[in-house]
């Protein structure tokens, strides 16, 4: 069991490592793009009359200012506390649903990494004039810009909205669960989420919608991974075969080489007997 365990966390932790990686070394300050893709997308949200990110938040503070705050906090560690817990829920009880939620979590961080790369989008909060108050950093959330290191978060990450995708996978996981109060704490988590992200001013609503597309085909995806699973396994081991006929072949050649003593040549000419030599 804890070499099963141990073996899972290596493959989530590589993973999410070089999705961090790779999000943030494609273009590390696309401040104008992100900006400029920011408005575009603001004139879009105004002809499908989704443009309603201020309002929300707006209302949430309005409510309550402590329940803006707990929004805030839930932004920040409320998905990996979710992601974490259904993980451990469904790798004791159900360990082909585990499965599915693990490749599925893969599948959207290549997924996001491309999009991310391809389209940098700056958040509301990070919108010159658009009225929205930055929650993040007012409480000391924010860690870019105390941090210069390469696998710090994207800020300009925005769509899709993975803190959505994944509460929504969590939700998937509640279900497969099949448990009754379980189903309802999974619709009741994304739809939080769903508040929280756009409370918070870090994303806009397309971005929960379009975080919802990619773990729809994030799943689909996963579907044919696990339906050729056999076929693909089967590829690995015969490639990993074929490395390590070559490298035992390399290993052979290498052992038939005579190597040098390069110590003694290079202390024979230098020290003689009872001293050291004259010679350059």
């Amino acid at each position: 069991m804890l070499r099963t365990v141990s073996r899972e966390l290596a493959i989530i932790a590589g993973c999410y490592l070089v999705f961090a990686l790779a999000k943030n070394l494609t273009d590390p300050s696309p401040v104008l793009r992100a900006v400029s893709n920011g408005w575009n997308l603001i004139r879009l949200e105004d002809a499908l009359a989704l443009n309603h990110e201020s309002v929300i938040q707006q209302l949430v503070g309005g409510f309550s200012l402590g329940f803006l705050i707990a929004l805030t906090y839930f932004y920040a560690v409320g998905m990996w506390l979710g992601l974490i817990g259904i993980a451990a829920i469904l790798f004791i009880k159900n360990r082909a649903a585990y499965i599915l939620l693990r490749r599925t979590f893969v599948v959207t961080m290549v997924l996001g990494a491309i999009i991310f790369a391809v389209f940098p989008l700056a958040p509301p909060r990070f919108m010159p004039g658009y009225g929205m108050t930055d929650t993040v950093t007012l409480l000391g959330l924010d860690p870019a810009p105390h941090s210069d290191s390469a696998i710090s978060y994207n800020r300009f990450a925005a769509m899709p909205s993975l803190h959505y995708t994944w509460a929504l996978l969590v939700m998937v996981g509640a279900f497969k669960l099949g448990w009754g109060w379980a189903k309802l704490t999974g619709i009741a988590f994304q739809a939080l989420m769903f508040v929280a992200i756009i409370a918070t001013a870090n994303h806009y609503v397309l971005d929960a919608f379009a975080g919802a597309a990619l773990l729809l085909i994030a799943l689909y995806f996963t579907s044919q991974w696990i339906r050729h699973d056999r076929i693909i396994k089967h590829w690995v081991n015969r490639e990993l075969h074929s490395l390590k006929e070559v490298e035992a072949s390399w290993r052979k050649r290498a052992s038939l080489i005579e190597w040098p003593d390069l110590r003694q040549q290079f202390l024979s000419g230098f020290i003689i007997r009872g001293g050291h030599d004259i010679r350059p």
